[in-house]
């Protein structure tokens, strides 16, 4: 269908806009060198309806993993509701094992998120 062509292409220039743009930002911030960045991915409102394909979601985790293995310091999912989290799982089998220890789902219990997110980050940044 046209219409679910075209928002799958604005959704894919978004992503490679904003991996560009975090690249970019992690060559600003350390002179050039090759850096890190982490992404935040929140799913909240995403359902059956507006769930990206299958093939789509298998399609990013492949380019993550084949052009930013090194750069990416991890993928933090939020607000992950029943159908992305079986859309995920039917994905991750096919990304590497370096690419999938990077992926965290973040609990929506508070004392389980600020745990979690305490190890990646300073507790006064926490959300």
């Amino acid at each position: 269908e046209p219409d679910e062509a075209a928002a799958a292409a604005a959704r894919e220039a978004r992503r490679l806009r904003d991996e560009d743009r975090a690249v970019s930002d992690s060559l600003l911030r350390n002179g050039g060198e090759v850096g890190r960045f982490n992404v935040l991915m929140d799913c909240a409102g995403m359902g059956s309806r507006n769930s990206p394909p299958v093939r789509e979601i298998k399609r990013i985790f492949s380019f993550m993993q084949d052009h930013f293995p090194d750069r990416l310091g991890v993928l933090l999912i939020a607000n992950l509701g029943t159908v992305p989290r079986m859309l995920m799982n039917l994905v991750l089998p096919f990304v590497t094992e370096d690419v999938r220890a990077k992926i965290h789902v973040i609990p929506t219990g508070t004392d389980e998120r600020m745990a979690m997110l305490g190890q990646i980050m300073d507790a006064d940044q926490v959300p």
